[in-house]
């Protein structure tokens, strides 16, 4: 009786706190100031910054989502949907490969590779690798004499799928689309970890005229790591996003973000597209974000960046700046073939 009980009152809790977490993401839309009093009691809060493990799961992978301010889960449309919301993957229209690398703050730096493929009326798979190394740090003992160095670093191999669940009697763009991503993440500073996790992702149908869509994403649903002696758990991201086409050359992107460690924020991009003939295009990009705007000094919370696509093939670059921090550019080459 004693255990049933415990059981049914972790099931309620659960469901408790997944219900404040969706109210969360409403009211960060509709009313900004109303999480500053309902929302971090569930956790959302700079209180529990760094109560979270394996931090680069955050790193935004693609220069094309980076430059968009990180807003970027309904308008993804390559292979690095598998980063950003795996529903995404349904917009491939054969096959899609991206590779990033990024020189990241204080001499690390992060790489992506992504393959995807559309597999017909049945949905879209795909496979990614993040990894993210930290370059040589020095060991010392207690009394500071040197014992070498050593290399940490983060790595997430994952494999998902996307696929229609509603409307099989109608036009794609009028279904719903459910995408759901597995990943094995390993983690080593001295000593090493590997766990578990997933991501699960909504795409809505289309709206007003095919030109604006919404997306929901949960990342890092599960799965702790331990170093020593305490586990702490991933980083759980929740996404709201929006993207909208205002005719054939412009596209605004919008979501709100809440980590399990930080307060939630705001994200908004614009892309710009000329055509430069049949076969090539040249894109311009900016955006913002709200995370953080607080805890740095200096040029921070706007983002840039420019792509230019020939044919099946495309090159894409970022900019971000992070205050005193640094700065921190990505590249990404990509084939849609």
């Amino acid at each position: 009786m004693g255990k049933a009980w415990l059981k049914a009152q972790g099931a309620k809790s659960k469901t408790s706190i997944l219900r404040k977490i969706f109210y969360c993401l409403v009211l960060a839309i509709h009313y900004p100031l109303a999480t500053n009093h309902f929302c971090y009691a569930a956790g959302f809060d700079r209180s529990s910054a760094g109560t979270a493990t394996a931090q680069f799961l955050k790193v935004a992978s693609g220069a094309r989502g980076a430059a968009l301010g990180e807003a970027f889960s309904a308008a993804v449309d390559d292979a690095t949907a598998m980063d950003w919301n795996p529903a995404g993957l349904i917009k491939i229209k054969k096959q899609s490969l991206v590779l990033m690398h990024s020189p990241y703050l204080a001499d690390s730096y992060a790489d992506f590779f992504a393959y995807a493929k559309n597999a017909g009326e049945v949905g879209s798979w795909g496979m990614a690798l993040k990894y993210m190394n930290y370059g040589a740090i020095k060991r010392t003992d207690a009394a500071g004499v040197g014992m070498g160095d050593f290399t940490p670093y983060d790595m997430a191999a994952s494999v998902g799928f996307a696929t229609y669940i509603t409307g099989f009697n109608k036009d794609p763009e009028e279904r719903f689309t459910l995408g759901a991503t597995g990943k094995l993440i390993r983690s080593k500073l001295l000593s090493s970890d590997n766990t578990v996790s997933a991501d699960i992702g909504i795409l809505f149908p289309l709206f007003f005229d095919n030109r604006f869509q919404l997306a929901m994403t949960a990342q890092n649903v599960m799965g702790t790591l331990r170093y020593d002696k305490f586990e702490d758990p991933l980083p759980l991201i929740l996404r709201l996003g929006g993207a909208t086409r205002l005719g054939e050359h412009f596209l605004i992107t919008s979501d709100v973000v809440a980590a399990r460690d930080n307060y939630p924020f705001l994200a908004m991009g614009g892309e710009f597209k000329a055509g430069l003939g049949k076969s090539a295009d040249l894109f311009l990009r900016s955006g913002f974000n709200t995370r953080a705007v607080t805890d740095l000094s200096g040029f921070r919370n706007l983002t840039f960046g420019a792509g230019f696509r020939y044919d099946a093939y495309s090159i894409d670059y970022s900019f971000s700046p992070f205050g005193e921090l640094g700065t921190v550019h990505r590249i990404s080459a990509g084939m849609n073939f």
